[in-house]
């Protein structure tokens, strides 16, 4: 093979035509996305690709105009902790970032103008419906009140879900987000309420517990119906503990990884990429 091709075909890994998209954050190392989405792009046979950038909060705001001042960069992911903190850097929110308060995603249009949005959400939504769970008329529990969970409240309350509960330890996050989704989605019976699997179809964890070895489960299950559908944005290699327990009772799962797939393929729409 040329050492200037890869493997989607006679396309260089880099030339003075290359389109850029960067994704942001602190810290920037731990990032699957760039080998996940620049692989997805060439297969679209788009010479282009995506760039970890590591911005570091003193340096946020120089470093965000810079970025969108170039004129060979289309877009921006945006990971932790900037979800919220770069809204202010968009001309134009899509509704569903206008709805949550934050974005992960920007990309410039023809005219100069930076257009942002929420994927999060989306891409759990999306890991939702391939494995045949769709939230519209189901009943949701979630765990997570963070950015995450916000993105997901969301996209579930958009979708249908006839009722969200959602748990914080911070009271007061979960009430505010309950009262958020009640204000967009008046169809979804939502509010803030303990973790539990009684009365609900849909199970999911968007809180950090399970990312680190040796965390808990965030909550325990006991034997759960098999039509129980039970997620975790958790990326881990195989299933969390949490997920296993629920796979004990014949349960579908869904994990972090299928979110992420589901993520990129609405990242990639959103760019223009693929359809």
């Amino acid at each position: 093979m040329n050492a200037s091709a890869n493997n989607a075909g006679d396309l260089p890994i880099v030339d003075g035509a290359t389109r850029l998209y960067g994704i942001i954050g602190d810290p920037i190392a731990q990032v699957k996305s760039p080998e996940i989405l620049t692989a997805r792009i060439r297969a679209a046979r788009r010479n282009a690709l995506l760039l970890p950038m590591h911005v570091k909060p003193d340096l946020f705001d120089v470093t965000v105009r810079g970025l969108k001042a170039l004129a060979n960069l289309d877009g921006i992911v945006i990971t932790v902790p900037y979800k919220p903190t770069i809204v202010p850097y968009v001309d134009r929110l899509l509704p569903t970032g206008e709805r949550v308060g934050a974005i992960n995603a920007m990309r410039r249009e023809p005219d100069g103008e930076w257009v942002g949005d929420m994927f999060d959400g989306k891409g759990m939504l999306r890991a939702l419906q391939e494995q045949g769970a769709d939230p519209k008329g189901l009943r949701v529990m979630l765990l997570g009140a963070g950015g995450a969970g916000s993105a997901i409240a969301d996209a579930v309350a958009d979708a249908g879900a006839s009722s969200l509960t959602i748990f914080d330890v911070d009271k007061a996050k979960a009430d505010a987000l309950a009262k958020r989704v009640a204000k967009f989605h008046p169809g979804c019976k939502a509010g803030a309420g303990e973790p539990t699997a009684e009365g609900v179809d849909i199970l999911i964890n968007a809180t950090p517990i399970g990312m680190a070895e040796g965390d808990p489960v965030p909550m325990k299950l006991g034997k759960l119906d098999p039509k129980f559908v039970v997620a975790d944005v958790i990326v881990k290699p195989g299933p969390t503990p949490f997920l296993l327990q629920a796979q004990a009772s014949g349960c579908r799962i869904v994990g972090g990884r299928a979110m992420i797939g589901g993520q990129v393929s609405e990242l990639l729409r959103f760019f223009g990429i693929e359809r």
